[in-house]
């Protein structure tokens, strides 16, 4: 992925340092609730993983941390592998990320 900035009416490439994705879910179904990605610019702290997976966690709703707080876990996934328009599961079992059909 690259960022393009503007400066003083001039284009500027910045790469990425690194880059993060994180799903938060439900571990019985698969659901998944929220999907948090960071990107790190140069110059840019750097949080642990724990941190950026528990910010990850705040944005769930409230109605659904109620109703499913003891159920919800948080997967790391390749930044890359999260497609805009394709609805994604997790198997809880095999820590991994799958495309599905969407339901119309």
């Amino acid at each position: 992925m690259e960022l393009i900035m503007q400066s003083q009416g001039t284009d500027e490439s910045v790469e990425p340092e690194s880059q993060y994705a994180f799903v938060v879910y439900n571990t019985g179904s698969g659901e998944i609730h929220h999907v948090h990605r960071v990107v790190n610019l140069p110059g840019a702290e750097v949080r642990s993983r724990e941190q950026m997976e528990q910010t990850a966690l705040s944005y769930v709703s409230p109605q659904v941390k109620e109703r499913e707080a003891a159920d919800l876990a948080v997967l790391g996934v390749p930044y890359h592998q999260l497609e805009r328009g394709k609805s994604y599961r997790v198997d809880h079992e095999q820590q991994v990320l799958s495309a599905v059909e969407r339901q119309r």
